[in-house]
């Protein structure tokens, strides 16, 4: 009597260095085939590249497979030990892309990493710490196992395949969910998405940076108290420090060395506003330095005295600017800290990928922090503002969450030397502003009482979440903001308002 039997199609996929797996899980097919299929009238065909994949053009590789057999699958084994695979176009292997296409589509997939020993000298590290990365993003679902010998992996993939098969057949089949993007915006905390925003301040001020040069300070203002000077040295100093025979015409213009005003006032308040007690005349005592110009060398001069004198010269003018540079940073950061921070993510938890995904944000009027509104640091800090403040307001990605890489690429403009202090900082203020622009690069309107940030994420991956192009500022802490997303696979215009407390 004829008997009506149902195929379900099985695709294998591993990477290269998976070889002695291949032949259990053809051998664990078999086996269900021969004890559970035969009876059940069903039959599961496995589908692998090196067999069922022919010559074709017109496309990239992957999507070719994709389109000829891939997707057409009912399920995937998939299998990882010391190699992630070949990147394709989207994904960081082929393997990666056929399980995500697969989970996109509503399928079962099987998964197992290998946890038996590797040579050393075989293990390519990058490879393997993509492996572990896949493997961090999907601990929370439950969808993989692990193995350590081949017989422990022959009896978990048999009993996998006998629980879904027979529970697939007996309720006649399942339809695979429809797939769609699910949108949203989320918050940022420590490399975490989170549902409740988050609106903060910073704390630069109170920093262990500001801490250790503050520190470091004062302990110049003791060791330049330590220098005294004695009518013995001053006699020394009248005895030894001028050359017996000079020529008239190399004479310069000769004159005592004195700390500025400026420079005694700058630093006195230091010491007032920090409780170090100074004797003002004995502190800046130079001990009689004098200085000569050169007449036949412009800007050419020689400091004429004791060593002790010299050395106590150069710690007040590296004390002047430190304490110059300090009080740079104390100003900066007291403008960031007075500054409210949001953190954001874009998120997709839906099962298919989406594109050309336009985000809006609707913030009231006057409160935003733009671009042109934020604080540009002076000088002397600026080159160390640039290096390791402005990371800072794109926030890191974690395993969670990826880094948004859509910047424009900036264009290399030299600062050029030779400049006057006035010119050069200028050109340093000039490209601090062009860095800040390419990292705030959302578009900015006003309608409607309303400050509006725009910004386009081409791709994101189902599952998925990626940051925002940058930190977003205010002046002041608002109530709430409103987003719209469209894409290209949502038929309808997402939008949500978020209450901060």
């Amino acid at each position: 009597m004829a008997k009506t039997r149902t195929y379900y199609d099985l695709l294998i996929s591993c990477p290269s260095d998976v070889k002695e797996e291949l032949e259990v899980i053809n051998e664990s097919v078999s086996n269900f085939n021969r004890m559970f299929g035969r009876i059940n009238n069903i039959s599961i065909d496995t589908k692998h590249w090196s067999k069922d994949s022919y010559p074709q053009s017109g496309g990239r590789p992957q999507e070719l497979l994709n389109q000829q057999f891939v997707l057409d699958c009912d399920a995937a084994v998939a299998v990882f030990w010391t190699r992630f695979g070949t990147p394709t176009d989207e994904y960081d292997s082929g393997t990666e892309e056929e399980i995500e296409k697969l989970i996109q589509s509503g399928k079962q997939v099987f998964l197992y990493f290998c946890d038996k020993e590797a040579k050393l000298s075989d293990v390519d590290w990058e490879q393997y710490q993509k492996i572990q990365e896949f493997k961090e993003k999907y601990k929370h679902n439950n969808i993989f196992s692990t193995y350590s010998t081949l017989e422990e992996l022959e009896k978990q993939f048999l009993n996998h395949l006998t629980l879904y098969f027979l529970d697939k057949h007996v309720k006649g089949g399942e339809e695979p969910l429809e797939p769609k993007s699910e949108l949203s915006i989320k918050g940022v905390s420590n490399g975490e998405p989170i549902e409740n925003m988050k609106v903060t301040k910073s704390s630069f001020s109170n920093s262990e940076f500001i801490t250790h040069l503050n520190t470091e300070i004062i302990s110049q203002f003791d060791s330049i108290k330590q220098y005294h000077f004695t009518s013995e040295q001053e006699e020394t100093y009248n005895k030894n420090s001028w050359p017996t025979v000079t020529l008239a015409f190399m004479n310069g213009i000769t004159k005592e060395v004195a700390v500025s005003a400026k420079k005694q006032k700058i630093i006195c308040d230091f010491a007032e506003n920090n409780n170090i007690e100074i004797n003002k005349i004995s502190f800046f005592d130079l001990g009689g330095l004098k200085q000569k110009e050169s007449q036949i060398i412009t800007g050419s001069v020689t400091y004429v005295g004791t060593d002790k004198a010299k050395e106590k010269l150069k710690e007040i003018e590296r004390l002047f600017d430190n304490i110059k540079k300090y009080d740079q940073w104390v100003s900066y950061f007291e403008k960031l800290d007075s500054k409210y921070y949001l953190r954001l993510c874009l998120s997709n938890q839906g099962n298919r990928y989406d594109e050309d995904i336009d985000v809006k944000i609707f913030i009231k009027e006057g409160l935003l922090c733009k671009p042109e509104d934020i604080p540009i640091p002076e000088y002397q800090i600026i080159e160390e503002c640039e290096k390791s403040i402005l990371p800072l307001f794109q926030d890191k990605p974690s395993l969670s969450i990826n880094g948004y890489d859509e910047y424009p690429i900036e264009p290399h403009i030299p600062v050029l030397p030779y400049f006057t202090v006035e010119e050069n900082a200028k050109q340093l203020k000039a490209k601090f502003k062009r860095r800040l622009n390419n990292i705030f690069i959302y578009e900015c309107y006003n309608q409607n009482g309303y400050d509006i940030l725009t910004f386009k994420q081409s791709y994101l991956k189902h599952k998925n979440n990626v940051l925002f192009p940058s930190i977003i500022l205010f002046n002041s802490k608002p109530d709430s903001v409103r987003f719209e997303i469209q894409s290209k696979f949502s038929s309808e215009i997402v939008t949500s308002e978020i209450e901060f407390n």
